[in-house]
């Protein structure tokens, strides 16, 4: 499966790259002309399709490897960036950056501050819930704590609603789209992606032993604190990342992970790299078939939220239903 998905990639990325109103022959024509230095206006494929392409990529990889590792840390299914709030955390950052309007004057701020929420968020969750018993305790304090930012975000859009730009801005940004992208955001996203990545690919040794309990990973050499610390940073660069890059896609880290478990297994040797895959390929295929059926009043950060919600809460009853017939 990962062999026919290295040769997918390719093709989807092929047909996406050619996806478009203007003819292909057109289009390769400006665009090599322009490498050549004999045109410097604007072309389609170089300055909308390419960057289109390398955010969804990124994205696809940082939201599945994201949820794969919360869920590893965590020994919980239900975790996820989504799901413990701390996309609602970078996204909060991102409305208070917005409201200053420091996003025209420096583009890439809007990266550092969906970090910094995201870190602080993320931090707040794992401290509020490390004290309470229960395996739920962590996906509860998610879920308060992500409801409590919700609120404050609509205090806040409610308070600034004479602002049509923001209020229009925010709207386009939140419903997790990749329209419009361009090089900045490529800028914005690659780097985070790169770092965490390759910092959660590093420990995915770690990883295994630390889903076997705490106990057994400090027993078997494991520095636990010190591993937790550097994955949570990751998680945060790569929840940063998606953010800056195309806004909110909910449930994503959570459904996949789950879904790409049942083939590659537990081990997350295989199952990291397999994210990486299945997370590009899929973030592929879904942009590429909304744009082949004009599919325009519809974004993949909204259906990822529909089918996404129905996963979650088909998984919450299937629990319910083994625990009472345990």
């Amino acid at each position: 499966m990962s062999r026919l998905l290295i040769l997918a990639i390719p093709l989807l990325c092929l047909a996406l790259l050619m996806q478009g109103a203007l003819p292909i022959d057109e289009v390769m024509s400006g665009a090599w002309a322009r490498l050549l230095g004999e045109n410097v206006g604007w072309n389609p494929l170089l300055d909308e399709r390419l960057p289109r392409l390398i955010v969804i990529l990124c994205t696809g990889a940082s939201l599945a490897v994201s949820g794969a590792v919360m869920q590893g840390l965590f020994h919980n299914p239900l975790a996820s960036p989504s799901v413990l709030g701390i996309s609602l955390g970078g996204s909060l950052a991102v409305l208070l950056l917005f409201i200053m309007g420091w996003q025209l004057t420096y583009p890439f701020a809007v990266a550092i501050f969906a970090f910094v929420g995201a870190v602080v968020t993320l931090c707040t969750v794992y401290l509020l819930s490390r004290h309470s018993a229960g395996t739920h305790s962590l996906v509860l304090t998610g879920l308060a704590l992500g409801t409590f930012l919700l609120a404050v975000e609509g205090a806040l859009l409610y308070m600034f609603r004479d602002r049509y730009s923001l209020i229009q801005l925010w709207m386009e940004w939140s419903a997790g789209s990749f329209i419009d992208r361009s090089w900045v955001h490529v800028h914005q996203q690659l780097p985070l992606t790169i770092i965490g990545v390759t910092g959660c690919l590093r420990y995915r040794k770690e990883l295994n032993l630390l889903s076997l309990g705490d106990e057994e990973a400090l027993n078997l050499g494991v520095d636990v604190n010190r591993i937790r610390w550097r994955l949570f940073l990751f998680v945060a660069l790569l929840t940063a990342g998606s953010l800056a890059g195309c806004g909110i896609i909910p449930f994503f880290g959570l459904v996949l992970p789950h879904l790409i478990r049942l083939y590659s297994g537990a081990d997350h040797r295989v199952l990291l790299p397999a994210c990486c895959l299945f997370g590009a390929s899929l973030l592929l295929f879904m942009e590429l078939t909304l744009r082949q059926f004009s599919v325009h009043a519809l974004t993949i950060g909204q259906l990822s939220a529909f089918f996404g919600g129905l996963f979650y809460l088909t998984m919450v009853v299937r629990r319910d239903a083994f625990r009472r017939s345990a």
